[in-house]
């Protein structure tokens, strides 16, 4: 992470600038970094949140479109990941309608964001549902999970600034998924021109089948989503099928710096492989490499 005094930035963002553009002039960046993202996406915490206030109509048409489109990809017992969650608002829609028999796990780099969901999620949804979904921090690039582990993966507009790293962000997506992973993400090629100039300028994602196709995946469909929240940044669905599992570890979690076998020890998680531990802040987990601590005693 780059550490420096984010006051700027934050001023920045709250006098409307785009906080990203304002980042990469900063930091003499071309695209958008890992810190870039991280930064941008904290200093937001809470504001998806506020939107909803004002617009939750919109907000249960888009989420019900979403819940519907994963439903048919869903089977009892099935393991869920949404990579991205941001305040787990799209997840909360989604939760409240395929939550029979599912676990749902969540992740983002941001554990602001995270604070801020888990107070609207346990708004949101009965204690019974809310016991289903567990959040933690961790980098859609190093996800804490052994190979093929999750059912189904998915994410909503998680990929979007990633430009020019969409094959290594998919990549990982795909090595965790089992059975689907489902992209609402935006479609640069049929977007409109106006659409994809703003798209380049915020460095944001392109050629997302091309590159799911060269990992050895299948975009089985893409599918326009109806209601969106910005016309110049349409949602589109990517239907994916990982390539055929060659079987896996019986290990569910993965130390997110090794890949090595992971557990949870009471308040941490820890790898008696690589003896790297992760801490747990107000009940979230933190499975980013950067927070790993050697710590071969506790075996």
């Amino acid at each position: 992470m780059l550490y420096c005094n984010l006051q700027a930035a934050k001023t920045a963002y709250q006098n409307g600038e785009n906080v990203t553009s304002y980042l990469r002039r900063q930091f003499g960046s071309a695209g958008n970094t890992p810190e870039i993202i991280e930064i941008a996406y904290d200093l937001q915490a809470g504001s998806y949140i506020e939107s909803i206030g004002r617009n939750r109509a919109g907000w249960q048409a888009y989420t019900r479109e979403i819940g519907a489109i994963l439903a048919k990809h869903l089977t009892p017992g099935d393991v869920l990941l949404d990579v991205g969650t941001g305040e787990m608002t799209t997840l909360a829609g989604v939760v409240n309608q395929c939550c029979n028999g599912l676990s749902f796990y969540a992740c983002d780099i941001s554990l602001s964001r995270l604070l801020k969901g888990n107070v609207f999620l346990a708004r949101e949804l009965p204690p019974e549902t809310l016991r289903a979904v567990f959040p933690f921090v961790a980098d859609l690039f190093t996800l804490p999970f052994m190979d093929n582990a999750v059912d189904v993966v998915w994410t909503s507009h998680a990929l979007e600034p990633n430009g020019g790293r969409e094959k290594a962000a998919l990549a990982e997506l795909i090595r965790v998924a089992r059975k689907k992973l489902v992209l609402f993400e935006p479609y640069f090629e049929k977007n409109s021109p106006a659409g994809q100039e703003r798209m380049a300028r915020l460095g944001y994602i392109k050629g997302v089948r091309e590159a799911v196709e060269e990992l050895g995946a299948t975009c089985e469909e893409i599918i326009p989503i109806a209601n969106l929240a910005n016309p110049l940044n349409p949602t589109h669905a990517f239907i994916v099928t990982p390539p055929t599992s060659t079987g896996g570890s019986d290990a569910f979690w993965a130390c997110p710096a090794t890949r090595l076998p992971m557990e949870r020890i009471d308040d941490l998680f820890w790898s008696k492989f690589s003896m790297l531990a992760y801490p747990v802040l107000r009940g979230i987990p933190v499975l980013r490499p950067e927070a790993a601590i050697l710590a071969s005693a506790l075996g």
